[in-house]
């Protein structure tokens, strides 16, 4: 047969000897040591590394963190583009020139009328650097692990690496839309401005450019108008 439990059998030598209050007591007591000994023991193992947002079980003392991380970012990007813009205008003047000859035979003199064109085209060009930034959004995952000397350090490392390798994720995935966006957008304002700035020397390359045309044009009709005059007028033909 079994041995006797020391603890149970002094309870119930206790309880015969007429003492029952005493051997309640001791039973008692054997319980609580009991549970003190359980709960020394440290009850089922924690989550230490799982990712669920908060540090592992234990308090104090180093230990290793993991994390996971899925969420959206919005990523900027930036792009410089130089744009060259020429704009060309064709322009023309007209001139008009009189000429008066006496005939030949004295009968007469003779007017002769003529117009003359002078025309160009003119040129500018401007160049425009312009830089615009846009920004795209995509999601990334990442996890990381890391150890440090207390859970709550480690949780915090952990949960930095996975947001930055996430980010990183995003990048990729954001990152060429939003430098095409931004590109697209510089050069659309670019070349706004270098055409406006182009237009603008056109401009002034024409009022410059016109007052001698028209000086030109005129004087070919005046030499126009003097030659036909004197080739009548020596014909004798009004």
């Amino acid at each position: 047969m079994p041995a006797d439990d020391p603890k149970s059998g002094l309870g119930r030598r206790l309880r015969d000897a007429g003492r029952p209050s005493i051997g309640l007591g001791l039973t008692a007591v054997g319980a609580i040591i009991a549970l003190i000994a359980v709960a020394a023991g440290g009850g089922t193992p924690g989550s230490g590394g799982e990712d669920d947002g908060s540090p592992s079980g234990r308090s104090e003392g180093p230990a290793e963190e993991c994390r996971t991380v899925n969420r959206r970012f919005t990523v900027r990007r930036s792009a410089k583009v130089t744009v060259n813009f020429t704009a060309r205008r064709p322009i023309s003047v007209t001139g008009q020139g009189t000429a008066t000859e006496q005939l030949a035979d004295g009968s007469g003199e003779i007017t002769i009328t003529a117009t003359a064109t002078r025309a160009a085209t003119l040129s500018a060009r401007a160049r425009v650097p312009e830089t615009a930034t846009a920004t795209a959004a995509a999601r990334g995952g990442g996890r990381a692990c890391a150890f440090a000397d207390t859970p709550a350090e480690a949780a915090r490392k952990a949960r930095a690496g996975a947001v930055e390798r996430a980010r990183r994720e995003a990048e990729r995935r954001a990152g060429p839309r939003a430098e095409a966006q931004a590109k697209e957008t510089a050069t659309a304002r670019a070349r706004e401005d270098a055409q406006r700035r182009a237009e603008e020397r056109v401009d002034q390359a024409e009022q410059e450019r016109a007052p001698r045309l028209k000086t030109e044009a005129q004087r070919a009709a005046e030499r126009s108008a003097a030659d036909e005059a004197r080739r009548r007028a020596s014909e004798g033909s009004p």
